[in-house]
């Protein structure tokens, strides 16, 4: 959700940003989740990337920020694949109502209204970001 929510952010601001999403498990060869395509499109976000990415399979080297949902993904990407921890935010820091740094992940939940939280959570860090961010 995230990846179609910044996408979708940047396009509404004109911003040229390229965006990856991918995650430190390799769930590639996984169907795209039906509740996250659902969630998104019930608040009107187009879904851009239909097929789960694994970390390992982006141009690393690359890109300059990865934002993260929780602290384990962070240190995952610096200790599995090298990223330097000054390239590494939380998503959750840019949250203008101070919620936590870190977005719990709905991939457990089969809930709708778990799901919408995550998404209005989302979008409000994003939204956050893209406002202080000096892109």
């Amino acid at each position: 959700m995230a990846h179609a929510i910044l996408i979708d952010e940047a396009r509404k601001r004109s911003l040229p940003l390229e965006v990856y999403s991918a995650g430190i498990a390799d769930f590639s060869a996984e169907p795209p989740l039906i509740e996250t395509t659902r969630t998104c499109l019930h608040y009107h976000t187009p879904v851009p990337k239909q097929t789960p990415t694994w970390v390992a399979e982006l141009p690393l080297n690359s890109i300059n920020l990865f934002l993260v949902m929780e602290q384990h993904h962070a240190e995952a990407l610096q200790k599995q694949f090298g990223i330097s921890a000054e390239c590494i935010s939380l998503l959750g820091t840019f949250d203008p109502q101070r919620r936590g740094d870190e977005i719990a992940d709905p991939f457990f939940s089969y809930s709708e209204e778990v799901y919408r939280n995550s998404y209005r959570l989302i979008r409000d860090c994003i939204t956050g970001f893209l406002d202080t961010a000096e892109l």
